[in-house]
């Protein structure tokens, strides 16, 4: 029962009954009666005070104190409580909505939830480090400690800063540089820089970050999708996805293949991510209708087999939609138990491996990268969290009353660096991460393959200034770039060969951070392009480091591909006529000799300036 509800008492103070109230009759068993009376052996009595009585008059031991939120009522208080309004005698009695977790609370919790997987990653570093790295431990116990409480208590104001405040200092600290991480930090600058006292202004203002967030993200991700290579049936992600998700038994039958068309989805991606950016600055329908198209999104990505599976960006989406429909997700989320909810998941995980991968032995994972290990418990969370969204957006029985959003300086400085980072790879100062994720795109080398930017807004010119790797026997230049598709079940390979889909899938891990053997046999090493800065942070600490090795290599100093020209001639800015090629180039690190290369970073430029590998003349999946 709600305190505001004009048939209870509010808390902490009893309510004294009007004249008209006193006189007010309630239909029982279909005879009138004296209100607050119950006919016992033919006669009426009174009945003894209900917990919520006693906590109202604040004399029962155990009471509730005031302030304290309501407690749900047994069904003999609201029988006994739920009176109808005077001059309704005869009517059924009205029973207030029980109370509920509010939206920052719903969020606390799955949020609290998705950092799990930070949790296992640094309970796998704790256990290889073993006593001999103290650290490790320390940051696992901060971190299980801050989703624990988050977890247990997400009601609470303490637990949503501890979780928020707690992952963004693990995730600066411990976490790599991917897109994923990068966002996870975002978010949680996000709730905490809009933190008030007022827990109604905080959740008014971590709704309008939390959205402008989300418009600048999907515009910045369609943006980069608007390239020649998206589209390309063979090299395109969009279809190569497709093709992991048709690969599961559920889709995997000649009908689905052979009709379904693959070309479209490419389109109707890119379009996905441009319609939702209009959709979240609206309101009312428009935020319900983008909430049931990204639950439609965002699912799917995940559900393939590992590696190919994105799941982590997928969990790490579905808590901010509470923000988009707070009413009604809160409405929702707050009928079901937390214990009934893990049940649920834990079961399920029991069996999702198997039902979707049965080509694989009895016990065995496919292999995933990060190894968080999670997979299967992910794509079952999902699951039921993006169903429970959906079904708070569509249902009309849910609250809705509209949740103020009110905007903060802070929130738009969130989405202002978000919308900066994210297009960085047009200002030439770094592509990885940069939201490029598995877009097709490609800015460097002078080789842009966006439909209307080139490198007209890159005025620095980092990434025109490349190399290109022949051979090597440097680890960090070996596994600057993995295939995982060797890695795919057989199942998976198969489906993509019948798509016509090249099953080509690179990632470029971070330092030190890829845990196995190059993927393909050496003899199909393939060469690859990189900025020279990029190559000149992997090779000058190990130079300095006394390492041994070598690369052979091509640097190119590549002519501007300019859309705009007359933006540079205004800026005075001069391109290059052609392509300056420096061909064959040996390195040896026990022997040095190029003071350039050999020059360590500024921490400045490590930190703002990363790129992965590409192609110079096709651009097939990269993440």
């Amino acid at each position: 029962a709600h305190p505001s509800s004009p048939h209870i008492a509010p808390l902490g103070r009893p309510r004294t009954p009007s004249l008209s109230r006193a006189r007010t009759r309630a239909r029982v068993g279909g005879r009138p009666m004296s209100e607050g009376s119950v006919r016992r052996g033919g006669r009426a009595s009174t009945p003894p005070p209900t917990p919520l009585a006693r906590a109202s008059a604040g004399g029962a031991p155990g009471g509730r104190p005031e302030g304290r939120p309501a407690q749900p009522l047994v069904a003999a208080d609201r029988a006994s409580s739920s009176m109808p309004p005077d001059g309704e005698a005869g009517a059924e009695a009205v029973v207030p909505p029980l109370a509920s977790v509010d939206a920052l609370g719903v969020f606390t919790g799955l949020w609290a939830q998705v950092m799990v997987l930070q949790v296992v990653k640094l309970a796998i570093k704790a256990r290889s480090a073993g006593a001999n790295q103290p650290a490790a431990i320390a940051w696992l116990a901060l971190m299980a400690s801050a989703v624990a409480f988050g977890v247990l208590l997400p009601e609470r104001g303490e637990a949503t800063v501890f979780l928020n405040a707690a992952g963004l200092l693990v995730l600066s600290c411990t976490g790599s540089q991917s897109n994923h991480v990068i966002l996870e930090m975002v978010v949680c600058v996000a709730i905490l820089v809009t933190y008030s006292a007022n827990r109604k202004r905080w959740l008014a203002q971590a709704t309008h970050a939390v959205r402008l967030f989300l418009v600048v993200l999907y515009w910045v991700t369609g943006l980069h999708k608007l390239n020649s290579d998206w589209d390309n049936n063979a090299l395109s992600c969009c279809n190569h996805m497709i093709g992991g998700l048709l690969a599961l038994p559920p889709l995997n039958f000649n009908f689905m293949l052979d009709n379904l068309p693959i070309g479209l989805f490419p389109y109707f991606t890119a379009v996905t991510e441009l319609t939702l950016p209009i959709l979240l600055l609206r309101s009312g329908k428009s935020l319900r209708y983008a909430t049931v198209v990204a639950a439609l999104f965002h699912l799917p990505i995940g559900m393939m087999l590992p590696p190919m599976s994105v799941y982590p960006f997928s969990l790490l989406m579905a808590p901010l939609y509470v923000f988009v429909i707070p009413s009604q997700a809160s409405a929702v989320f707050g009928r079901v138990k937390g214990w009934v909810a893990c049940l649920v998941v834990a079961v399920a995980c029991q069996k999702w491996t198997a039902l979707m991968a049965p080509e694989l032995e009895a016990g065995t994972e496919p292999f995933e990268y990060p190894a968080y290990g999670c997979w299967a418990a992910g794509i079952v969370w999902c699951i039921g969290v993006y169903s429970m969204l959906v079904f708070a957006a569509v249902s009309d029985k849910n609250a809705k009353e509209v949740c103020s959003s009110t905007p903060t300086w802070r929130g738009r400085f969130v989405a202002l660096f978000v919308l900066v980072f994210g297009l960085s790879p047009y200002l030439g100062i770094r592509n990885y991460p940069a939201l490029a994720m598995f877009s097709n795109l490609r800015t460097e080398g002078g080789r842009s393959n966006h439909a209307f930017l080139g490198d007209d807004f890159d005025l620095i010119g980092w990434q025109r200034d490349y190399v290109t790797v022949h051979e090597t026997n440097i680890r960090v230049l070996e596994l600057a770039q993995v295939d995982l598709a060797p890695l795919y079940t057989r199942k998976t390979k198969k489906t993509l060969n019948f798509i016509y889909a090249e099953r080509q899938f690179w990632l470029t891990p971070p330092l030190e951070a890829w845990p196995n053997n190059y993927t393909r046999p050496m003899s199909m090493w393939k060469p690859y392009s990189m900025p020279f800065l990029e190559l000149r942070r992997r090779l000058a600490p190990l130079r300095a480091a006394g390492s041994e090795g070598t690369v052979l290599y091509t640097r190119t100093l590549a002519r501007a591909k300019l859309r705009y020209p007359g933006l540079w001639q205004r800026l005075g800015k001069e391109n290059l006529e052609a392509d300056k090629v420096t061909p064959n180039i040996t390195y040896d690190l026990s022997v040095g000799g190029d003071a350039e290369l050999e020059e360590p970073l500024p921490w400045w430029l490590a930190v703002v300036a990363r790129w992965r590998t590409f192609d110079v003349e096709y651009s097939p999946c990269r993440h």
